[in-house]
């Protein structure tokens, strides 16, 4: 004889809210949301968005030539301070900028991730420990670089 068949047949569990004595939870049938909705923080400024968004490229040109990603970098306050007056004078360009900007919830993630994988690439001398420091990073000074284990080609 098996285990199951000395466990006695149990009743079949009522979830109904009339059988558990609760009520539905939700809105009834017909009812619209008179509340006032809340409001969004304000963005930050655009000439700041395109900043922030010029800054990832050139640290994505410092993983092909480390030269190249600070030069970009260097260039960006200027750059989005004057992009940011042309769109303030042409609509058009404001709204090719602001849907080039518009990302989703990814965004964040990656600009969250980027000064983590940066100081990291600056502790394994990836990238100068400038560049790390120009994009927020800090790079750990008590670590030695990594270095391949004696005998290893």
């Amino acid at each position: 004889m098996s285990a199951a068949d000395e466990l006695p047949e149990m009743p079949p569990i009522e979830t109904s809210p009339q059988a558990t004595g609760t009520r539905r939870r939700g809105r009834p049938k017909g009812a619209t949301d008179k509340a006032p909705r809340k409001r969004t923080a304000p963005t930050a400024s655009l000439e700041k968005r395109l900043a922030a968004s010029l800054t990832t490229v050139g640290t994505v040109a410092a993983l092909v030539s480390p030269a190249d990603g600070m030069v970009v970098v260097q260039g960006v306050p200027a750059l989005a301070s004057a992009l940011a007056r042309v769109a303030d004078e042409n609509p058009s360009v404001k709204a090719n900028l602001e849907r080039m900007l518009t990302a989703g919830a990814w965004s964040g993630v990656l600009a969250a991730l980027m000064p983590i994988v940066i100081g990291v690439m600056a502790n394994h001398g990836a990238i100068p420990s400038g560049l790390a420091s120009m994009l927020g990073a800090q790079a750990a000074a008590d670590e030695a670089p990594a270095q391949a284990p004696a005998g290893a080609a």
